[in-house]
């Protein structure tokens, strides 16, 4: 418990000191959600509103999936920190642990602001349960894109995981429907879409939204996912710690 506390102090002076880039990861999709919603005709649902700003959020939380953890886990390496964890007290457990932990810290400070913005600059009204509902789903379906970012940072360089990063964000973004709805693409484009588990993370979202219901099948796909990245993962690490 002594070593973990003492983990997380190290996280979040990290976070601290990163604090510019979680600045563009969060305001980026901020600023894009008040200018597409501000664009968008009086005659718009509401339910459209509440939609795109669950989307920007997922989008938000993909960015420091995607920049954050490579970087984090990069920079851990090349500065020794994680042989010096090896050869001490604490295990490497105990580290990803407190890197987990440090993510989903991000995560929930993601869904708070971005929620926010769309709260209190554009009126989206939603009972307090249906907040902490979707957030716990957002939080919780985030774990794929936590096992993408290991994965990413698993590659030889620096730029190598920055290009990777970028294609593999932006690719989830368009074709997972996170910035327009798929039906304005190609069907042939709409069914590789409807494959990205940022697709499946938003059919659970907008199930729960729109009927109150749990999308069990959208879920297990992102499950699937999330089990099949892991494994990569722990295999690919395993590899290249044997070499």
């Amino acid at each position: 418990m002594k070593n973990m506390t003492s983990l997380m102090k190290v996280e979040l002076i990290l976070m601290k000191r990163q604090a510019a880039y979680y600045l563009l990861s969060i305001g980026l999709p901020s600023v894009f959600y008040l200018i597409f919603s501000g664009v968008m005709s009086n005659d718009t649902p509401i339910s459209v509103l509440r939609l795109y700003l669950f989307s920007m959020t997922v989008f938000s939380i993909m960015s420091s999936a995607f920049f954050s953890i490579p970087s984090s886990l990069q920079s851990d390496k090349t500065n020794n920190w994680q042989k010096m964890i090896q050869h001490s007290p604490v295990s490497m457990v105990e580290y990803y642990i407190s890197k987990l932990c440090s993510t989903l810290l991000t995560f929930m400070l993601s869904i708070i602001v971005v929620f926010s913005v769309g709260h209190f600059v554009r009126g989206v009204d939603l009972p307090m349960v249906d907040w902490l509902v979707i957030a716990l789903i957002l939080l919780v379906g985030s774990m794929v894109f936590i096992a993408m970012g290991v994965l990413v940072s698993l590659l030889p360089s620096a730029q190598l995981m920055s290009v990777v990063g970028n294609i593999v964000y932006m690719a989830l973004a368009v074709l997972g429907g996170l910035w327009f709805p798929l039906t304005m693409f190609p069907k042939w484009l709409q069914s590789i879409g409807k494959l990205t588990p940022s697709y499946q993370l938003m059919q659970v979202v907008s199930s729960y939204l729109e009927h109150h219901q749990f999308n069990g099948k959208a879920a297990l796909i992102v499950l699937i996912y999330t089990v099949l990245f892991s494994i990569l993962v722990f295999q690919l690490k395993n590899r290249i710690e044997v070499k």
